[in-house]
């Protein structure tokens, strides 16, 4: 399944159970090198602001076309509350689950939060927002790793140095 335009524009899409905000950034290396593992550039980026599926697998929830009526009900919000990158934090990650390996760059989003509390409240949800990130390598070719909340955060990933001196940052 390919990632599609949803909202009526181009600015999100929607593939995999997830709702995201395609990015630009420019002037990366094509290779890195992390603890001994040689991982590759992602091509392309994408910051997942509404992990859908995993909402519904960690939730158990049977609601009838759950999927569509998230959608919907985030297309609705952002007509109302711009969801966008705010800035890079310049917080680096290594991510690990299994073989998978990526290096993630954390990342600030406007009214996210807000989205959340709506669909939680709808719903009678605790879904917490998720550390918004953009996965920028990864050891097999663009096979990143959900990281849809703090638990997750903390048992996937590790901070790291900065591996990439040329990005700027929110403090920057």
């Amino acid at each position: 399944m390919e990632k599609q335009y949803i909202c009526g524009g181009t600015k999100y899409t929607f593939g995999y159970g997830t709702i995201s905000l395609p990015v630009s950034i420019e002037v990366l290396p094509p290779v890195l090198e992390i603890e001994n593992y040689r991982l590759l550039l992602k091509s392309s980026f994408h910051i997942s602001l509404v992990c859908i599926g995993k909402i519904i697998e960690k939730f158990d929830i049977s609601i009838p076309d759950f999927e569509n009526l998230l959608i919907k009900d985030f297309c609705e919000f952002t007509q109302r509350n711009d969801v966008s990158l705010v800035c890079y934090s310049g917080e680096f990650r290594f991510a690990t689950q299994n073989e998978r390996k990526s290096v993630v760059l954390m990342a600030e989003m406007s009214n996210l939060n807000g989205f959340f509390d709506t669909i939680n409240q709808k719903y009678e949800l605790s879904v917490e927002t998720p550390p918004t990130h953009v996965t920028l390598y990864t050891f097999q070719p663009d096979l990143g790793i959900f990281i849809t909340d703090s638990k997750e955060l903390k048992q996937l990933t590790k901070v790291i140095d900065n591996p990439i001196k040329t990005l700027k940052f929110c403090s920057n």
